[in-house]
């Protein structure tokens, strides 16, 4: 059986290039996987809620993502009322 730093090794040699899509969904999965943690966590750690936690995490993140997509810049006051 190979050893952890073995396979580290082996992995860190070969040049792999990932596409933006392979690269961002990646960290997606990640966040998920972080908030489902973090949810798992905050009610006990009890078992057999795994995908419960799973799919609370990715509504909480679409939630704050589509936020994020219409938030609104805040613009400078112009008044009109000059002489016209």
């Amino acid at each position: 059986m190979l050893s952890h730093d073995k396979i580290a090794e082996t992995i860190e040699s070969q040049e792999v290039m990932f596409d933006e899509e392979a690269v961002h969904r990646a960290s997606q999965i990640e966040e998920i996987l972080n908030l489902a943690y973090q949810i798992h966590r905050s009610h006990g750690g009890l078992l057999g809620y795994d995908l419960e936690d799973w799919l609370q995490a990715q509504r909480e993140l679409a939630g704050r993502n589509r936020a994020d997509q219409f938030r609104v810049k805040e613009t400078q006051r112009v008044d009109f009322d000059a002489d016209f």
